[in-house]
């Protein structure tokens, strides 16, 4: 599965040192706090913000193109996480997560003038879409991410206190809309979409390094694969009696999808739980599919492609995790 510079280079640079610190943790010590037998709830919140460009359109300026792509984010948003797991008194545990995060760039900024190819235009019969111009147009993205995981891990002893190893299935349903809103002309504006959704194995490792009595620096991070299908949506919105010949247009491909999360931070014994503050990325390498389906006919005479049908999906901000047990098994 290839990577492009380009989407490796979007990634902001704090996000490597992260995973840096991640692994560095991890290989030190022990996973969060003493593993207590029995049952344990962990409910997360997390300020979310977007990090995978992607290319909405194209905008005019005094390059010997004349013109340049607009490119966005997912902008910024709310996340969470509650996960309920059963530990034994052998080191072997059982978990079951749900994730959700949601962004969105509501209230974004207006570009005077925005040439998107739509698709399901049919001004020309055979061609396959048309470019169409926008003037003051607010480009609203709205994405979202759902993630359900079933692991088992298992304690390893070692280095300053133990490390965690877990493996187990992940499902993953992520989805971006793209609206281009012309703010001249009430009810215009055309509509991207594109939804990805996919399950496969996933395994990771977490861990901690002891500070002080009840305070430990933490990490962790996993992999995945996902095996599913990405999905392509484009239609158009326009005032009643404008006259266009619009028909909504759809594509969809299997693909195979590669995933990554990572966190640090530090954990504080609180009462009989665990609360950790810190930071995470979530990623999906080239889940989703953004390319604007711009016609062999218009690529012959200098329109240059729109999109990319490989997009990643990164999304990324600090949480607040606790952790409780809720019943410790028998001796």
């Amino acid at each position: 599965m290839p990577f492009f510079r380009r989407r490796i280079s979007a990634f902001p640079p704090g996000l490597g040192t992260l995973a840096l610190t991640a692994a560095v943790v991890a290989a030190a010590g022990s996973a969060a706090a003493q593993t207590v037998p029995g049952l344990t709830v962990e409910a997360e919140g997390q300020r979310v913000f977007g990090s995978s460009e992607f290319e909405a359109g194209l905008a005019p300026d005094l390059s010997p193109s004349g013109f340049h792509p607009l490119e966005k984010d997912e902008g910024d948003g709310w996340g969470g996480a509650l996960t309920i797991g059963y530990t034994w008194q052998n080191g072997w545990s059982a978990a079951v997560r749900y994730r959700r995060l949601e962004a969105d760039t509501a209230g974004g900024p207006v570009a005077p003038y925005v040439v998107a190819f739509v698709p399901s235009l049919d001004v020309v019969p055979g061609v396959g879409g048309f470019p169409f111009p926008l003037a003051d147009v607010r480009t609203r993205v709205e994405s979202s991410a759902s993630v359900v995981d079933v692991l088992a891990s298992k304690d390893s002893p070692g280095g300053v206190g133990r490390l965690q190893l877990f493996g187990g299935l992940t499902y993953a349903t992520l989805d971006r809309d793209i609206s281009l809103l012309d703010c001249s002309c009430s009810d215009l504006a055309v509509h991207y979409g594109s939804t990805f959704e996919g399950i496969g194995p996933k395994a990771g490792f977490r861990g901690g390094i002891p500070i002080t009595d009840g305070v430990q620096l933490v990490g962790g991070g996993s992999v995945a694969v996902l095996f599913g299908r990405s999905k392509f949506r484009n239609s158009m919105s326009q005032p009643e009696g404008f006259g266009l010949d619009v028909v909504p247009y759809k594509d969809k491909e299997s693909r195979t999808v590669g995933a990554f999360d990572a966190e640090a931070g530090v954990a504080f014994a609180v009462a009989r739980g665990t609360l950790t503050v810190g930071y995470r990325v979530d990623a999906w390498l080239q889940a989703l599919d953004s390319d604007q389906r711009v016609s062999e006919d218009f690529l012959q005479l200098g329109v240059p492609p729109i999109g990319d049908r490989h997009d990643d999906f990164v999304e990324h901000g600090p949480f607040v995790r606790f952790a409780m047990p809720l019943a410790a098994a028998a001796d």
